[in-house]
């Protein structure tokens, strides 16, 4: 095998490396773009489940708080039929 054949497999190895490392590249830079969004969207589910469990308290804190009312209400009228 002469000379040339080396050359031409050498020249390809060399672009087909080029081409793997390129692709490579944009692939990671893909990856890490699609990590960031996914990172933010988890940020957002957790604040969101966050919000959703204050919300539940603050409605049974306002339930209470009802109830008591009810309590005083029924407890006051109680007291101004016994006069």
């Amino acid at each position: 095998m002469g000379n040339e054949f080396w050359i031409g497999l050498l020249i390809q190895l060399v672009v087909y490396g080029v081409s793997i490392g390129t692709i490579y590249g944009i692939m990671r830079t893909r990856l890490d773009y699609i990590e960031k969004k996914l990172d933010k969207h988890n940020n957002v589910a957790e604040r969101v489940y966050k919000l959703e469990a204050d919300s539940k308290v603050a409605f049974e804190k306002i339930a209470v708080e009802n109830n008591r009312i009810k309590d005083l209400e029924g407890w006051q009228k109680h007291e101004q039929e016994k006069e």
